[in-house]
């Protein structure tokens, strides 16, 4: 059944594209504490690994829109491995179940090359493997300023 208006906390995925920074309404990134990557005076590659067709479009449109170039969106765990294996990038998000295969082995291989990665998933901490458990998870639908900020201190250079 078709409900006029979301249950609370739950965001229409066609809502997540932040406003840019001209915007009239002063809702731009700025104006929620985010800093836009344009001012960093860099753009970063980030690998999106996400088999929901819609959520994998507005993440990839917003990251685009916030000034990272986006790689993917991969939506299976093959895919994600040969762009882990043969493209650069500083970062990635993935998703933890990929048509019914878990993303873990993209998540060891980024690990061993020291690329940082967050989960965004519906699975609970307690369902993901112990070694995983201490890197960053969003839940989905996940807030679109906290997933920014986070995209933003992996990709932030290291002191």
């Amino acid at each position: 059944m078709h409900h006029p208006r979301p249950t609370p906390g739950i965001r229409n995925p066609f809502q997540l594209i932040a406003a840019l920074p001209s915007d009239p309404d002063g809702d731009g990134p700025e104006d929620r504490g985010v800093r836009p990557i344009e001012q960093l005076g860099t753009q970063q590659r980030l690998l999106l690994v996400e088999d929901e067709f819609l959520l994998s479009m507005v993440l990839m449109e917003d990251l685009r829109a916030a000034g990272y170039d986006v790689l993917g969106p991969c939506a299976t765990v093959s895919a994600a491995m040969d762009a882990v294996r043969s493209h650069s990038f500083g970062a990635a998000i993935l998703d933890i179940n990929l048509k019914g295969e878990m993303v873990y082995p993209v998540a060891e291989e980024l690990a061993r090359r020291r690329i940082p990665f967050l989960f965004l998933s519906g699975y609970a901490l307690a369902n993901m493997p112990e070694r995983f458990r201490s890197y960053p998870r969003l839940a989905k639908p996940a807030d679109w300023t906290l997933l920014l900020r986070e995209v933003q201190g992996m990709l932030r250079p290291k002191s």
